[in-house]
This record gives structure tokens, sequence and C-alpha cells, in this order.
């Protein structure tokens, strides 16, 4: 299933990627997760960094999410969170207001 998503956004290219956190799910979901509001918003002209993103703000780094780590060594967009642009709110802001919404406490982004 993972390949099937990184070769369906090589063949379809995606010009604009907006991930809403209204609500976001941590958890054994969708039916033993846990739902909140994060109050975030991201866009991008790049689905994979804005996925990447995503995936971080759970916890994930793209290695541990197949099809991130596939599109990112086909060359589909950015991984790696130095290489990216935050004009909005910084990555280090995103992960302590995700993880007050979700655990009632702020994670750095190490521990994320």
């Amino acid at each position: 299933m993972h390949s099937f998503i990184a070769a369906m956004a090589q063949r379809f290219p995606i010009a604009l990627s907006i991930t809403v956190g209204h609500p976001a799910m941590i958890g054994t979901g969708p039916i033993g997760g846990y739902t909140f509001e994060t109050g975030l918003v991201m866009a991008s002209r790049d689905p994979l960094a804005c996925d990447t993103v995503g995936a971080r703000l759970l916890g994930f780094r793209p290695q541990a999410v197949h099809h991130l780590w596939e599109a990112g060594r086909l060359g589909l967009g950015e991984t790696e969170l130095a290489q990216m642009e935050f004009p909005g709110l910084a990555m280090q802001e995103a992960v302590a207001v995700f993880s007050q919404a979700a655990y009632g406490k702020t994670i750095s982004l190490e521990h994320a």
C-alpha cells in the first residue's frame, strides 16, 4: 500500500497540500484513538513536506512511514525538516501547540 501511495504521488503530482488538525487523533485509532482540536493548519506546495511535518507532529520520522521515505527517495519532495521554511509558526512551536492540545503538556521536538 505504501509503495502504491508513493507511485501515485509520482504519477499524479499534487500542487497544493493542506492539512487541518480538526480534529487530530492519537492512539490506536480510529476506534481506540483520542481525538482533539489542535488549532493547527499546514499548507505547502510540497505535499511530501506537509505530510512529513504532520507525521513529525505525531512523533514519526519519515523513515518510520514507508510512503514518506519512498517518496523522498524518488525525489518527490522534501523530508528533512532542516531544509524546510516555516514562515507562520516554527516547527518547535507547532510541536508545543500540538503536544499541549494532545497531552496537556509541552513536549520538545527532540522527544516527539
